[in-house]
Parts: structure tokens; sequence; C-alpha cells
């Protein structure tokens, strides 16, 4: 029985590959901090070992004898001022994973990293693999990830056999990011107006990266990149397209430029009454900008990836955000 070694388990994300690698036959030892945040994890036959990226000697040990090291934690937030925090988990950690993993002899590594280190495109733009990051970052969380990202690209030049991944903007239902919060107020009726509704992005279901990423394990190339990407769509197209599931208007105006900085002073206490850190506002609108699109088409090529339409996926999401 082949062996896994994965980081960010109790994740959105990792909790569905967790999952899905016990169904393949997988021995999995995800690494936790907390027994507690993981029970349904070893409901479902994972292994795990109490320990954090960020410290390297909590490592080595669970490590030892594994085949194949999925690593996907990291710390995902919007407006968080403790930069210096994210650091230490996004690359700080990568490092300690990465070096482990070679001290290890581990055969293969899959690195889970975003479609943000791509940077963003002019308006209409649709990046990809290729694309170069123009090194304007809206947040600490696209920074510290585009850093860890020069990280592993470094270890795969000096021979580290990794595979790296790169999700789109991930919806599902038990998403609480930003999305899912302007969803739930959208399934209320409560989503009137937004501001820069032509910003756009590529919208991928949890369940299609979670295949992609057994994709990148069985049929990536080493040292190869691969964007696990969905439907590309502004903002205004992706509450057009929910509108008929949903039977709920979308929202009617957008809100002019020229306002937005009369905003900013309440950034703040908008971000409290959401339970956000006091920048999430700002961080949010400054995300806002551009276009995020991506094309799937290498992984499609390569990998045998596919990822299903916003109306085949936001059904379940749509139900989740209004009840939560």
């Amino acid at each position: 029985m082949p062996r896994a070694f994965l980081t960010g388990g109790t994740g959105f994300i990792g909790s569905r590959l967790a999952h899905a690698l016990t169904q393949s036959g997988w021995d999995v030892v995800a690494l936790v901090r907390s027994v507690d945040n993981a029970k349904h994890l070893e409901s479902v036959g994972v292994r795990l070992a109490i320990g954090d990226i960020t410290q390297p000697h909590t490592l080595d040990e669970p490590l030892y004898g594994c085949d194949a090291v999925f690593h996907l934690a990291a710390m995902l937030k919007f407006g968080v001022a403790d930069r210096h925090g994210m650091v230490r988990v996004n690359v700080h950690g990568t490092r300690n994973v990465l070096e482990a993993a070679s001290a290890a002899a581990v055969s293969r590594v899959v690195y889970c990293s975003t479609i943000g280190v791509l940077g963003r495109g002019e308006p209409s733009e649709v990046r990809d693999e290729t694309s170069v990051h123009p090194d304007y970052f809206p947040s600490a969380y696209e920074e510290t990830k585009w850093e860890a990202h020069q990280l592993v690209r470094k270890k795969i030049a000096d021979g580290m056999p990794a595979v790296v991944v790169l999700p789109g903007v991930v919806y599902g239902p038990g998403e609480t990011g930003l999305l899912s919060r302007l969803i739930g107020m959208y399934a209320r009726g409560w989503l009137l107006a937004m501001p820069r509704m032509d910003w756009a992005a590529s919208y991928v279901h949890v369940d299609d990266v979670v295949r992609g990423i057994l994709q990148a394990f069985e049929k990536g190339r080493v040292g190869e990149e691969y964007v696990l990407g969905g439907d590309n769509a502004t903002l205004r197209e992706l509450f057009d397209r929910l509108a008929p599931i949903a039977g709920v208007r979308p929202p009617r105006f957008q809100i002019a430029e020229k306002l937005l900085p009369l905003a900013r002073p309440f950034g703040p206490i908008i971000a409290r009454a959401l339970g956000q850190p006091p920048r999430f506002v700002q961080e949010g609108l400054d995300s806002l900008h551009g276009s995020y699109m991506a094309s799937s088409a290498k992984a499609e090529r390569e990998l045998g990836y596919h990822f299903r339409a916003l109306e085949d996926g936001m059904g379940e999401v749509l139900r989740w955000a209004k009840e939560h």
C-alpha cells in the first residue's frame, strides 16, 4: 500500500483530498496541529501526526517511508496585519516541507500553488503557466504564495521530483472565504450592488481540483506546472449565470469607482461585521482589479483534467451559503 504525507489535510481542499486518497487505497499520514480539529480525517482512515510545518523537527518521523508528499498547507486570509506570520507558514513552512521530503528521499512531491502567482492580467486576458507576475501584489497572501512558488521552482531546478498545480478561485459547499460570503448575501437577496463587476476570474469546483491533484501525481511531468482552473467569468457574468439557479435577480447596480475611496474609512467596521480582519475590505477591493482568468488547456491535454460548468457546481454552494 503506497503511503502519502499530507499537509493542509484539515483545510477545504485538503480534507477532500485525504478522503480521495484513502478511497484510492493510499495509507495517508496527515500533519495536524490538533487532533480535535481532525476527527473527520480519522473517521476515513487517515493517520494523524501532530506537528506544524513551521517546526521542522515535527516533519521527519511522519515523512519516513512515504512515497509521496502532497503539500497543501497555507495561510489564506485577506486583511491580515501580521504579514510575518503569513511568511512563516506560506514561505518558510514550504521550505521546511520540501527539505524534509528531500531528506526522506520521497519519490514525488505535489505542491499546491494558486493562479494568483501568475498575477492579474488586463481585462479579458486569460493567463496560463507561461505568464509572468507583474510584481504588484494586492494582498499578503498573493505575495507570500508567489515567494513560495519561486522557492519550489528553485528546488525543482536543484533536482527535486516535484509537480506544481495552480488552482483557480475554488468554490464548493463548506468554503468560507470572500466568494462564499458574497454568494450567501446574494442568495438571501441582500447583494443589491457590487463594485468592479467586470473583475474576472477562473472559478473551479473543489472536487475538480482534488481530481486534478491526483492526476498531476499520476501523469504530471516532474518540474511542470499545471493550472487547474474552471469557468472564466466576470462577476457580472457569474451572477447572471447563478440567477436562474437561485431564483434571485443579480445585483442591479455597480458601485461607481469614484465612491470607493469614500468607503475605505468604514472598511474596518464592515470587516468586523463580517467577522474578518480589519484590512479585509481594503485587500478585497485591491484584488478586484483586472483579470484572474486562466486556461487549463495544458492540464486538459497532459493530465486528462476537466472541470464542471458553474451551472453544474453552484447549486449546492447556493444552498450551503444561504444556510450558513
